[in-house]
């Protein structure tokens, strides 16, 4: 009899245990000496401590093995919301799966994404103290890592462009970065760019200008290979773009003008609107083989007698270059002083670049050509490029190199000319600076010019009035 007594107390405490949950049965829990669990069943059940706190648990079996998945504390969390979360993690045990593994990758999926949220409020703060204005004009930080596009861009054009590039290149490159890159994407984290945003970006402006959209790209693809160098980014998205936008194409740069070409542009070039300095920049282009940036910028402090010293800081490939004024070219820029070629635009004093092109490749008014309008005579409109196949002032240079062999120049020299940098070991270890060669060859050119154009030295249109 006291055998089966103490069964029936044994089977009654069993019973207790295993109980509906309530809300008010579960409020009625009071803490003990020592924790204990009291079971629902199927393993849901409900942990009370020492101290009154209260947890729900659930109580699995898997591979042989008891586990204890937590699912919230009492009464935060209530009883309806944890028999949800009881029932989630009973099927995943069904499954064969471990509650606490897909909560171990869900919280590391929450800490990766509280880190990026950390990592991009970081960098928004960054971006209100270095902006890509801040580092230009301040100078960058010692240590600097940039953490936006528009960072990136700063620090190429400081760290690598201005040590590397000829003035010209670094005022293009400079444009093409604030007008280009950053005031579209400059605000995007490095690592952020995709391929499909830099298409995006090409192809706006493409449509509207194609020689614009190919700087960008260019752009975009130098400061994503430096910041690939760097480790700051972790994949191009400016590479293979042509193929998704075409007219982000380079043009391919080889129109040379023929003899009869030469001698029309050199007359459509004196008969045009355009501004004294402008003509007589563009045609010495022509004379000294030197290119259009380097043209339009010279100076008087940059000419000796008969020899026109390029700075290096001016000049594209960074090579201080020096070049002989022959008769021709002396004639064209004259005797003034300060810029040769002034222009009252623009904030540097001579003549732009771009504005030599738009000489060109503009239609305008001319006396040459009238039509009749009913009973009035008007001007026509002179066709752009002067009615010739599209040109532009780099083609007078081409053009000039082009012709050199006519004369008897050697390669060699005619580069020297053009002062194009020595390929391999030979630019390496070969110093001379080859004067006496450069002077030769541009005074073969020059008779060779003046064949064309069937004039001479000095010619009235050709000498430029002091200033």
């Amino acid at each position: 009899m006291q055998s089966t007594c103490g069964a029936g107390k044994t089977d009654a405490k069993r019973m207790q245990k295993m109980k509906q949950f309530t809300e008010r049965y579960l409020a009625s829990l009071k803490p003990q000496e020592k924790k204990y669990i009291v079971r629902e069943g199927r393993g849901f059940a409900l942990q009370v401590l020492p101290s009154g706190s209260k947890s729900f648990l659930y109580i699995f079996e898997l591979n042989k093995q008891k586990g204890y998945f937590p699912l919230g504390n009492y009464p935060t969390t209530s009883l309806a919301d944890a028999r949800i979360a009881y029932n989630d993690a009973y099927k995943l045990v069904k499954k064969g799966i471990d509650p606490r593994d897909e909560k171990k990758s869900a919280y590391e999926e929450l800490d990766r994404a509280k880190k990026q949220a950390e990592e991009i409020a970081s960098a928004a703060a960054l971006l209100e103290e270095y902006t890509f204005q801040s580092l230009i004009d301040e100078g960058l930080p010692e240590g600097y890592t940039p953490s936006t596009v528009e960072q990136l861009s700063a620090v190429y054009y400081i760290k690598y462009s201005k040590q590397n590039h000829g003035l010209q290149t670094q005022k293009n490159l400079l444009y093409t970065l604030q007008s280009g890159i950053v005031a579209n994407i400059g605000k995007n984290l490095i690592i952020e760019v995709r391929r499909k945003d830099a298409i995006n970006l090409v192809q706006s402006i493409a449509s509207r200008a194609p020689g614009q959209a190919a700087n960008v790209l260019k752009a975009g693809r130098q400061i994503y290979e430096y910041a690939l160098l760097h480790e700051w980014a972790e994949n191009q998205p400016f590479l293979k773009i042509t193929k998704a936008v075409p007219k982000a194409l380079d043009k391919v740069c080889d129109r040379a003008l023929d003899d009869d070409e030469v001698f029309q542009a050199w007359q459509e070039i004196s008969k045009s609107p355009s501004s004294d300095s402008v003509k007589r920049a563009i045609k010495l282009i022509l004379v000294t083989a030197q290119r259009p940036g380097e043209v339009s910028q010279m100076h008087s402090n940059q000419i000796k007698e008969r020899w026109w010293t390029i700075p290096a800081e001016v000049a594209k490939n960074g090579r201080e270059h020096r070049v002989y004024l022959t008769d021709k070219a002396l004639s064209l820029i004259g005797n003034r002083k300060g810029y040769i070629f002034p222009s009252g635009k623009g904030k540097t004093g001579h003549v732009a670049v771009n504005t030599l092109s738009q000489a060109i490749n503009r239609g305008y008014l001319s006396d040459e050509i009238v039509k009749t309008v009913v009973t009035r005579k008007i001007r026509a409109r002179k066709e752009p490029y002067f009615g010739m196949v599209p040109w532009s002032p780099h083609d007078l240079r081409r053009t000039a190199r082009t012709n050199m062999p006519r004369v008897g120049i050697s390669d060699e020299h005619a580069e020297e000319v053009l002062n194009h940098v020595k390929p391999g070991i030979i630019g390496v270890y070969n110093k001379y600076r080859y004067d006496k060669e450069k002077k030769d060859a541009l005074l073969k050119w020059e008779t060779l010019l003046l064949e064309i154009l069937k004039t001479k030295p000095g010619t009235t249109e050709d000498i430029a009035q002091a200033v």
